[in-house]
């Protein structure tokens, strides 16, 4: 297992409104917070836990950002070595995420496409959004992991998975760190929840 796989995590949950279980993947950034995209937290009212190894850590939205897919989890006495972002031009990744039901991550090697532009949705489909994202190959992206960091020189967070290609399965999509580097200074202090409601 690598270095980086060490810092990310299991995201867990119930969402009441949409009667369904959250089951994602997460990054350490800073300590005590956890980088996930927003669809996968959106409307988690219940059981809302950090999940690293033999360790359960409740955790809160502190930071949520539905145009740009990101939210933070602050996770009190989650210890993992935060991983650091960079926007370096990258050529090659590992995806390191958890599969649905997973106990164990899977590391995942991919070849990266420079960063390009994409028009989207916001995660409710109701605003048009500006995209940066990363396109990759030879990572095929499962449930459960949504927020998967693309690691880069052993330990460097380049992006984070938000999609998989729906017809060819060894092809997804990752948020570049420019995209998502706002929430992530936002939540980096942010002591107390915030709304995160409705499900995506």
């Amino acid at each position: 297992m690598s270095e980086a796989a060490h810092s990310v995590v299991r995201v867990r949950g119930y969402a009441s409104s949409c009667r369904k279980p959250l089951e994602a993947t997460g990054f350490v950034y800073a300590p005590e917070r956890v980088m996930v995209n927003a669809h996968t937290v959106a409307g988690a009212d219940r059981d809302l836990e950090v999940v690293l190894g033999d360790g359960r850590f409740a955790a809160q939205v502190v930071a949520f950002d539905p145009e740009a897919d990101a939210a933070v989890l602050r996770a009190p006495g989650l210890t993992a070595r935060p991983l650091r972002f960079t926007q370096a031009s990258i050529t090659a990744a590992v995806v390191v995420g958890y599969h649905k039901g997973a106990t164990v991550p899977v590391e995942l090697p991919a070849k990266v496409r420079p960063d390009q532009p994409a028009e989207s949705y916001d995660i409710y489909n109701r605003v048009r959004v500006s995209l940066r994202i990363h396109r990759f190959q030879g990572a095929a992206i499962t449930p459960g992991m949504s927020g998967a960091p693309l690691v880069s020189d052993g330990d460097r967070v380049a992006g984070m998975v938000f999609a998989a290609d729906t017809e060819k399965a060894d092809v997804g999509y990752a948020l570049t760190t420019a995209q998502f580097s706002a929430v992530a200074t936002s939540g980096r202090r942010a002591p107390t929840a915030v709304p995160h409601d409705p499900c995506d």
